[in-house]
């Protein structure tokens, strides 16, 4: 009886410790487009100009590869992140005087709204 419980309670625990959904948005400028991978693996297959990728919470390896319109050259930035349970965090990229783009951590918003709960927003990764 004693075992039941107490797998219960850690079955319990580990269920409310994920029950909470992160997001990482990443938006470049109007006429630029970006394609994001994180640990790695591509999100984005389609270059496009705003992507939001729904996450767990932990520490991660963010590569965002940016079109510069200026230029017409393509340029990678790397960028170690931490996630937080139940955020959204929001980056941009801003290109500088040398046309050298970076990544700027804007702000983090709460997820517990039923508009960040909705899996339309988040780009999905095919699974093969």
């Amino acid at each position: 009886m004693k075992r039941l419980i107490t797998v219960g309670v850690f079955v319990f625990g580990s269920i409310a410790c994920s029950a909470y959904v992160s997001a990482i948005a990443i938006q470049a400028e109007k006429f630029s487009s970006i394609q994001v991978f994180v640990n790695g693996k591509l999100y984005n297959k389609d270059p496009e100009n705003f992507v939001r990728i729904r996450s767990t919470p932990g520490l991660y390896t963010l590569q965002v590869k940016v079109l510069n319109p200026h230029n017409k050259e393509w340029y990678m930035l790397k960028r170690q992140i931490r996630v937080e349970k139940g955020f959204e965090f929001y980056y941009r990229v801003v290109f500088s005087d040398n046309n050298k783009p970076n990544l700027i951590a804007v702000k983090r918003y709460p997820v517990y709204s039923k508009y960040f709960l909705n899996p339309a927003l988040y780009n999905k990764h095919p699974i093969t």
